[in-house]
C-alpha cells in the first residue's frame, strides 16, 4: 500500500521532522516510512536536510514538504470573464490570469479560450508538473460526470462532457463544479466562513445563485440544481431582486409614473408622479444605469429608486431568513456586486434574521469577493491532486475539508 499522502499530510505546516517522528505521528513502522519517503524524494516532493549535530558520525536529517515542487490550477468560468489562478500544493497563489470568453455561444471557442487562461498561469509552474485543474462554471453542473448541463452564461457549454474535454485539450485531469458551489467552498477554506462546516454563500449579483455546504460536504442535489435560488417562489427571485433586474424595475417604474400608472404589483410601487418631460430624462438617464446606479441614486433620496432598493432588500431578506431556517448555517456569506452597497443591504437583512429567527446565523460580506471561485477550486484541485497521488484504487475522494486547504486535504 502506497502512503505518501499519508506522509505529505503529515508534513504539512509541520515540517521539517524526523523519520522517526513521522513513524510515531503515522503508526507506520520505520521501514514503511523510509519507503514513502524515498518515493516523495524521487518525485521531488519532499527533501532532507541536516541539522547541526555535535557527535560523530552522519548527522542526523529532517525531512522537509516541498509545496513548490508540483501545483494546482483553478478556474472561474462563470461568466464573460474567465479567470485562472496557479497555486503550489499549500493552496498559496503564485500567478493569475484572466482574458474575456470570445464566443459564449461556441464550445469550440470556449474550450480555446480556457485552455488558454490556464496555459498562461501554467507557464508560471516552470516545468514544475501540475497535477490537477478544477473549473467552476455558471450554472447546473454534473460533478461526478464532469458536464455542464446548463449554463445561461456560457450556452456553449450547454450538455457539454466538460471535463474531459479540457483534460483531453490540457493532459492534465480536470474536474468541474458549480461555480457558486466553489465559492462557498472558497469561503469555508480560506475566507469568511474559515473553519465554519455549515455555510451558505449566496451569489447576489447580475443573476442570483447559492452554494450550500452542510455538514462539511457540499450539496448538488438529485439533479445537481441545488442553489438554484434564482427560480425561488413567489415568481423568479431573479426578475424581482438581481442585479439584471434592478435597473429594469427602475426605468420601468418611472415610465409607469410618467403614465401616471402603479406597477402589477404594488411592492414595486415607483412613488409620486413628476412632470412628463422630467420624467421622460430621467428614463433616458435610468437606460444607462446599473444596479449600482440605483443604489447611489436610492442614497441621494430619489424616491422611485429608494422604493426598488427596499423591495429588493425585502425579497433578499426572505431569501435569507427561507436558507436559514432550512438549513440552519453557521455563518451566511453574501458576495456578488450587490455585496457592495454595503450596510444599505445589510442592514435590512440582518434585521430581518434577528427579527425572525431563534437562532439567527451570523451574515457577512464575502472575504474573498471576486476571486472566492478561484480560491474554491484550488481547494477542489488540491484534493484532486491527493486522489491522483494515492493511485487507483485508494480510498480517496476529489472533495476539499472546508476550514482546511494545503496539502492536498479531503473529507
Amino acid at each position: 500500500m502506497d502512503h505518501r499522502v499519508t506522509i505529505l499530510e503529515l508534513l504539512r505546516g509541520r515540517s521539517p521532522v524526523s523519520r522517526a517522528e513521522l513513524a510515531e505521528r503515522s503508526g507506520l513502522s520505520p521501514a514503511t516510512v523510509s519507503r514513502a519517503v524515498d518515493r516523495l524524494r524521487a518525485d521531488g516532493l519532499v527533501r532532507e536536510v541536516p541539522i547541526a549535530s555535535a557527535g560523530l558520525g552522519r548527522p542526523p536529517r529532517l525531512v522537509e514538504f516541498r509545496p513548490e515542487a508540483a501545483y494546482v490550477v483553478g478556474v472561474d468560468a462563470g461568466g464573460s470573464l474567465l479567470r485562472a489562478v496557479l497555486a503550489d500544493l499549500e493552496g498559496t497563489v503564485r500567478a493569475r490570469a484572466a482574458r474575456p470568453a470570445s464566443d459564449p455561444d461556441d464550445l469550440g471557442a470556449i474550450l480555446r479560450d480556457v485552455a488558454e487562461v490556464v496555459g498562461e498561469v501554467e507557464a508560471a509552474a516552470g516545468g514544475r508538473p501540475v497535477l490537477a485543474v478544477s473549473a467552476g462554471v455558471s450554472g447546473i453542473v454534473d460533478h461526478a460526470a464532469g458536464s455542464v448541463l446548463l449554463s445561461p452564461d456560457l450556452p456553449g457549454l450547454d450538455g457539454a462532457l466538460l471535463a474531459s474535454l479540457l483534460g483531453d485539450a490540457l493532459g492534465i485531469p480536470v474536474v468541474v463544479d458549480n461555480d457558486d458551489l466553489l465559492a462557498a467552498i472558497g469561503e469555508a477554506a480560506v475566507g469568511a466562513a474559515r473553519g465554519c462546516t455549515d455555510v451558505a454563500f449566496l451569489s447576489l449579483g447580475y443573476g442570483l445563485g447559492a452554494g450550500l455546504i452542510v455538514d462539511g460536504r457540499p450539496v448538488r442535489g438529485a439533479s445537481n440544481a441545488a442553489g438554484a435560488i434564482a427560480y425561488l417562489a413567489p415568481g423568479r427571485l431573479e426578475e424581482r431582486a438581481s442585479g439584471r433586474a434592478i435597473p429594469i424595475r427602475y426605468r420601468d417604474a418611472i415610465l409607469a409614473a410618467e403614465r401616471g400608472a402603479p406597477e402589477a404589483d404594488e411592492r414595486r410601487s415607483p412613488g409620486p408622479v413628476r412632470s412628463g418631460s422630467r420624467r421622460r430624462g430621467e428614463a433616458d438617464r435610468a437606460s444607462r444605469l446599473d444596479a449600482r446606479g440605483v443604489f447611489e441614486l436610492a442614497a441621494t433620496g430619489d424616491p422611485i429608486a429608494a422604493a426598488v432598493v427596499a423591495d429588493v432588500a425585502d425579497a433578499l431578506g426572505e431569501l435569507v431568513v427561507n436558507v436559514a431556517a432550512l438549513l440552519d448555517p453557521e455563518v451566511v456569506v453574501v458576495g456578488g456586486g450587490l455585496a457592495a452597497n454595503g450596510a444599505v443591504l445589510f442592514d435590512p437583512l440582518a434585521r430581518r434574521l434577528a427579527e425572525t429567527l431563534p437562532f439567527p446565523p451570523r451574515l457577512v460580506p464575502s472575504a474573498l469577493e471576486g476571486a472566492a471561485v478561484v480560491h474554491g477550486a484550488v481547494s477542489v484541485a488540491l484534493a484532486a491532486a491527493k486522489q491522483r497521488l494515492a493511485g487507483p484504487g485508494a480510498q480517496a475522494r476529489a472533495a476539499p475539508e472546508p476550514g482546511r486547504v494545503g496539502a492536498l486535504d479531503l473529507v
